[in-house]
């Protein structure tokens, strides 16, 4: 399965080890599924995570930020190319996760961000709460 988590979804996880996003996450860790992510995708989750507010609620846990970071680089797939999704959503910023999701071929792309999920699909991927993954993900097993 292949999946994108978007920015939204990896902060949840990290901040709250409670809820679906990080749940997911530890799937994504266990090989539950594949982790595409893009360059533009890494580069924005780095700036948001080490944003003041983020790191003083993950001050318990050191070096949190840099091991997830390095693990999406060693363990998720990259995904390069372009293809214009203008106009396809209403923020430009989150473009970046459906090019991702069509080169990528991704099954799920999984947020928070309500201009996503208006979408409910693109192309093959469904555009999903983490809740709803997380049923999927206990589905199979």
């Amino acid at each position: 399965m292949r999946v994108i988590l978007d920015t939204s979804v990896v902060v949840s996880g990290l901040v709250s080890a409670r809820g679906a996003s990080a749940i997911i996450i530890s799937h994504w860790l266990d090989n539950h599924f594949t982790l595409l992510y893009a360059t533009a995708m890494v580069a924005e989750l780095e700036d948001v995570l080490n944003r003041t507010w983020i790191t003083e609620r993950l001050v318990a846990i050191p070096n949190r930020i840099s091991e997830f970071m390095e693990a999406v680089i060693l363990l998720g797939e990259p995904v390069t190319g372009y293809v214009n999704v203008a106009g396809q959503v209403r923020d430009p910023f989150d473009e970046m996760f459906l090019v991702c999701a069509r080169l990528g071929q991704a099954d799920y792309l999984v947020t928070l961000d309500k201009d996503l999920l208006a979408l409910s699909a693109y192309h093959q991927t469904q555009i999903i709460l983490p809740s709803q993954f997380l049923h999927i993900l206990r589905a199979l097993g």
